[in-house]
């Protein structure tokens, strides 16, 4: 996992320079455009008082077999375009570096709604469009933790709750994720809920084994929520599942604020 941090790391800093070359470049573009049309402009209407009926009549035709109109309008979209995919691939790439957290050794304290974050916006296209993510974040402190693992439970668990609602989401009339985080002093609390389906209890007791899955064969490992146990016991935390066949599933995580460093420092 470390080394797949790395290399994520790797990829968001490569992709971060040439998008950035791009998207500050829109702007100075669409105000060189905006000068060319006020030439155009007055081209235009210099040529209505000045031009011969000849020159009107030939500059007409050219305007309509460029389909003058019609490729200014398109520059306009495609300037938008442009816009709003460096903006999303801004935050990607964002998301991925803030994700990846390559200080796998080192404790350090987090702001654990950037780690929320940034997973749902990598979650994103894999997410369908009827599905509504809903945060309740309260007030949180910062939490020492390694940053990448935290962000792997994030992962797992939103993920397994995406899953969970696609697959049966013609019996969901609004499905819905609901992320909730609130402090409790020296713990803060996570909340992921879902309104799926639900586990019957013999599922529910084996979730956390290694290499039980509900999924069919070559569609999950069953390692998922076996390595999230882990990380959140390694971070002396605890997590519980509430759920119930038909009515959705809660996962609870608790997470000490404080993991080596003295509390007043």
């Amino acid at each position: 996992m470390a080394s797949l941090g790395q290399l994520t790391a790797g990829i968001a800093h490569e992709i971060n320079n040439p998008i950035n070359f791009v998207s500050s470049n829109i702007t100075p573009l669409k105000r060189d455009i905006k000068d060319i049309m006020e030439v155009i402009d007055f081209y235009r209407e210099s040529g209505e008082k000045e031009f011969k009926p000849e020159t009107k009549k030939e500059a007409k035709k050219l305007e309509e077999d460029l389909e003058l109109e019609y490729v200014l309008e398109e520059v306009d979209q495609l300037l938008k375009g442009m816009e709003d995919g460096a903006k999303r691939t801004v935050e990607i790439v964002k998301g991925l570096r803030l994700f990846s957290r390559v200080d796998e050794q080192d404790v350090k304290k987090v702001d654990l709604h950037d780690g929320i974050n940034s997973t749902i916006i990598l979650l994103n296209s894999s997410i369908p469009g009827k599905i509504r993510i809903i945060r309740e974040f309260g007030e949180l402190p910062m939490v020492e933790c390694l940053a990448g693992k935290i962000n792997q439970v994030f992962m797992n668990i939103i993920n397994n709750a995406v899953h969970a609602l696609s697959d049966h989401m013609e019996k969901i009339p609004d499905p819905v994720i609901t992320i909730r985080t609130k402090s409790l002093g020296d713990y803060v609390k996570i909340e992921i809920e879902d309104n799926g389906p639900g586990m019957p209890e013999h599922v529910k007791q084996r979730i956390f084994e290694p290499f039980f899955t509900t999924k069919a064969v070559g569609k999950g490992t069953g390692l998922g929520l076996s390595i999230v146990y882990s990380i959140i016991e390694n971070h002396k935390g605890t997590l519980e599942v509430l759920t119930e066949e038909g009515q959705g599933t809660t996962f609870i995580i608790s997470l000490p604020v404080y993991q080596n460093a003295p509390k007043y420092d």
